[in-house]
């Protein structure tokens, strides 16, 4: 039994199936004791790098080495910030957040240390070791430490009006640690800076904000998908089974893909987090047309078992293309260098299709169980009665319709050529937002708010203790000062050149820097502590420079980076090696991922549904123009980013796979429908009209749940979630439009046969070989052949010829019985001869263009009709097959000829009797 008619027989028992399935799939996502999601949202700055790759190394080696510089920024802001009261609160801030559990280290004029020589002695000890008891006092730590080169800008800013908490973390909490203990410090800052201004800001709290936005808008976005594609399948079928099996069948393939994700241990993160919306709007889709199907195989008469078989069967072919196709779209994802698409692209692929699946499935299950009431009459709704008028519009003005769409891909191309790649974490957040302003406000107080590392390093232990290493760090500091983007440098060279000046004044006032290796020893020894490693490995082999950006644009920090790269490999010292890094510099590094990316991504689905669409076709011409439809709404989304000024980033780089799996849904349905209802109507103009009006209503309302399912997007409050629902939702809008305009315009004059046809067309067994016509032919070719043409099944009585009319086509009997007869001057029925499978029928009317004899079926016959038209078309498309058809006709022809002369020297004699024995040519009507 057929996977359709067990599901048809046993409706019960898939529902059943799928919900014990269910069980072990909802327990991996749900806590049933509290109700809460067990789905984790990780925000980290992982989910963003790329696998591997020479910069990933650096960063990863740096960042072991001398810590992360993602950090927490705490910032108070005042114009009288040196008081000894103000003071003394930060030291109490800076002391209570060291002893907090999960807080590593923290930098502040609390802990930053002040050399500072006297008569007698030489001291390194914190700024605020010993507070001020003054405003005096505290106005000189004010000066001490805008003169100190390692705190100005970074610190402290350069006006002295604000101060600076950096706040490291252990590398090992997870987010809900560490949100907790953000929290815990923003508030402790509040009680401590009194009056003055004071936020919390940083790498660390932009992706703690990332984090609490995206669990926030996935259960805001969720809802509102679901409600507006139930919306919208509401006012299109306006049946519960219309509202309800979509939503149900979809719920379980979005419950599947999410339990397997979690299963494999994946966190939702920044780009991950849109799986969940994608996938049930994508299978939504797939169940409309089912039950879409089914309502007009229902409205046909046709009982409801035997409408749901029949729907199946019309369905399958065209929705597992699509599913197919989807899934090719998102799995190229996969070849992606950044592990959130990676994933993203695998998982949205397994969604679609178990959400195919699921269609298949439980929406026929349901089909057969949900009560289902037959219209009055049998016709589309009167909204779409519209198809006959644009089938013939978009016939009569094809070429326009085909000029727009070139003139359209061109202005796309040029508008794409403006594209900017980036991969600016800010942009995510709204320009008003409160983590926002206090980022760029941190930029404008301080030094930057943008962290740069540069990772230098050599082969030759104690290197960075060289005079002439620290001179190339003071010169390369120095060049570093003069580029725009950079508020901030902080080097070793400062370091040692502080307790320089402290420890030996003398020798420091004829150089800024020590000449030999043995003083700047001795300078570390007495002033060597923990700051030092901010700067240093314990071999001194390596250093690091910490730089200050206001750069936040991922072209202009890209554009920096390879300054600096340039100014390090022509003027360091041989032995030195030097190379930017950071986890800013890492993130911006991937536009070339994201480039590569959506190119290869773009190019192997392509290339795969091209090979797809071939083998569907079996043409490759056929098969490009197939793809063209789906390929513009493309090329304009491109076009619409270069021109929008909307950048290339981490999401938005989805939209075109995504697009290009779905976009191809309808183009495939309409060439399925049309190659059908054309074949029936033998008139490629009917057969465009009947597609259209068979298939916009389903395809509009599946483009219509896509579209509002993806807008919901639009409501979440990160900005990259915004732009991909949106630009989703605008380019799905123009492939539904472009395929019931330039589609039809571009494939009505096509005839072609698909693969599903040649395998499921029924001629019975070895046409090729027991049918004369297909004499030489292989089964294959046999089959092609016949769906050129097309194939009628009729009762028995029914005449399928009549004598002396015009015809210009043959008939193959496939299967049943026909008789030939004639009438006579007398108007008497004379038979002529009974036919069988593979007997022939009006070879001679094909081209004399006239009947001369009737043919009556003397039982259920199933025959196969080829116009001249049909026969032409194979020759333009087969030439092959067509050569042997005519071979064949011929070999017919020449058969009856010599039963023509035979028959006239026999029945001679009866004919001067009057027995008016017709001519054999009759035999062949």
């Amino acid at each position: 039994m057929r996977l359709q008619d067990r599901i048809v027989a046993h409706p019960w028992l898939t529902i059943l199936i799928g919900a014990l399935l269910m069980v072990p799939a909802l327990d991996r996502l749900v806590d049933f004791k509290t109700l809460q999601s067990k789905l984790p949202i990780d925000p980290s700055i992982e989910a963003l790098l790329p696998r591997g790759g020479p910069a990933l190394e650096v960063f990863e080696r740096t960042r072991e080495r001398y810590g992360s510089d993602d950090v927490l920024l705490v910032a108070w802001i005042a114009d009288d910030l040196f008081t000894p009261e103000h003071l003394a609160g930060l030291k109490r801030f800076t002391r209570r957040i060291e002893r907090l559990a999960g807080v590593a280290n923290v930098d502040s004029l609390a802990t930053a240390p002040n050399v500072h020589a006297t008569a007698d002695s030489t001291e390194v000890d914190a700024f605020l070791h010993v507070l001020p008891e003054n405003r005096a006092a505290a106005e000189r730590i004010r000066d001490e430490a805008l003169a100190n080169p390692l705190l100005v800008g970074q610190l402290v800013a350069k006006d002295g009006r604000g101060v600076l908490v950096a706040v490291h973390f252990d590398r090992t909490l997870d987010t809900s640690t560490l949100t907790d203990l953000v929290k815990r410090i923003s508030e402790e800052s509040r009680a401590e800076a009194g009056d003055m201004a004071n936020f919390v800001t940083g790498p660390v709290v932009l992706r703690l904000e990332v984090g609490r936005l995206l669990l926030h808008d996935l259960y805001r976005i969720m809802p509102l998908a679901v409600l507006a594609t139930l919306l919208v399948a509401a006012i299109g079928f306006r049946s519960v089974r219309g509202l309800l099996l979509p939503f149900l069948a979809n719920s379980v393939a979005l419950i599947a893909t999410l339990a397997c994700f979690a299963a494999a241990g994946h966190t939702l993160n920044f780009l991950t987090v849109i799986l969940p919306p994608v996938v049930y709007v994508v299978g939504f889709a797939y169940s409309i047309h089912v039950v879409s199907e089914f309502d007009h195989e229902f409205a046909r008469g046709l009982e409801r078992a035997q409408a749901v078989r029949t729907a199946l069967r019309e369905v399958f072919m065209p929705l597992t293309l699509t599913a197919f196709t989807a899934a090719i779209g998102f799995s190229s994802l996969a070849i992606s260098g950044i592990d959130s698409i990676r994933q993203f692209g695998l998982y949205a692929t397994l969604g679609t299709l178990l959400g195919w699946a699921s269609a298949l499935t439980l929406v026929p299950a349901g089909l057969m169980l949900l009560p289902a009431n037959r219209p009055h009459r049998a016709r589309p709704p009167r909204r779409f009665a519209f198809a006959p008028w644009l089938a013939d519009f978009n016939l009569r003005h094809r070429r326009l319709l085909l000029a727009i769409g070139a003139v359209l891909a061109v202005a796309s191309i040029a508008a794409s050529s403006r594209i900017e790649v980036s991969t600016d974490y800010l942009s995510s957040f709204a320009d008003d937002s409160p983590v926002r302003r206090d980022f760029q406000r941190v930029g404008a107080v301080f030094a930057g708010a943008v962290p740069i590392e540069i990772l230098i390093e050599s082969d030759i232990p104690q290197a960075f203790k060289e005079p002439a290493q620290l001179r190339a760090l003071a010169d390369l500091k120095t060049w570093l000062l003069t580029q725009p983007e950079i508020g901030g440098v902080y080097t070793l060279a400062d370091y040692i050149g502080i307790l320089y000046r402290a420890l030996a004044p003398d020798m420091a006032a004829r150089s800024a820097l020590p000449d030999s290796v043995k003083i700047a020893d001795q300078l570390l020894l007495f002033g060597s502590g923990t700051y030092v490693n901010h700067f240093s490995d314990p071999s001194f082999k390596s250093t690091l420079v910490h730089v200050q950006s206001t750069a936040v644009r991922t072209s202009d920090l890209i554009a920096l980076a390879t300054r600096i790269e340039a100014r390090l490999k022509a003027q360091l010292p041989a032995h030195l090696h030097g190379q930017v890094t950071g986890s800013s510099y890492v993130i911006a590094e991937t536009i070339d991922n994201i480039t590569q990316g959506q190119i290869q991504s773009l190019t192997l689905a392509f290339a795969v549904i091209y090979v797809l669409l071939i083998i569907l076709f079996g043409s490759a011409r056929i098969a490009a123009l197939a793809l063209l439809p789906t390929a513009l709404p493309i090329v304009v989304y491109f076009g619409i980013l270069g021109a929008a000024s909307i950048t290339l980033n981490l999401t938005t780089s989805l939209v075109a796979d995504v697009v290009l799996g779905i976009a191809i849904d309808e183009t495939i349905h309409f060439l399925s429908r049309f190659n059908d209802e054309a074949r029936r109507a033998a008139n490629e103009r009917d057969g465009v009209a009947a597609a259209l009006a068979t298939v916009i209503r389903p395809a509009t309302f599946t483009t219509a749940a896509l579209c509002v399912g993806f807008l919901a997007l639009t409501a979440g409050e990160l900005q990259n979630q915004v732009q991909f629902g949106l630009l989703s939702a605008i380019i799905l809008f123009i492939a539904w439009l472009l395929n019931f305009t330039f589609t039809p315009a571009l494939t009505h004059q096509l005839r072609f046969v698909t693969l599903w046809e040649i395998l499921t067309v029924d001629l019975g067994a070895a046409p090729h070989k027991s049918i004369p016509l297909f004499a030489g032919l292989s089964e294959r070719q046999a089959r092609i052949a016949a769906l050129m043409g097309r194939i009628e099944t009729c009762a028995t009585g029914t005449r399928l010829v009549e004598q002396g009319d015009e015809a210009h086509e043959i008939c193959v009997i496939i299967d049943g019985e026909l008789l030939a007869s004639v009438r006579n001057h007398e108007g008497q029925v004379v038979p002529l001869r009974k036919m069988r499978r593979g007997a022939l029928i009006g070879e001679v009317a094909l081209f004399t263009g006239r009947r001369s004899a009737n043919v009556d079926s003397l039982s259920s016959v199933r025959v196969l009709w080829l116009t001249q038209a049909s026969l032409e078309r194979i020759r333009k498309r087969y030439p092959r097959i067509a050569a042997r058809l005519y071979l064949n006709i011929g070999a017919v022809l020449a058969e009856r000829l010599d039963d023509l002369t035979g028959n006239v020297n026999v029945n001679a004699r009866p004919a001067a009797h009057g027995a008016a024995a017709p001519p054999a040519f009759h035999h062949g009507v």
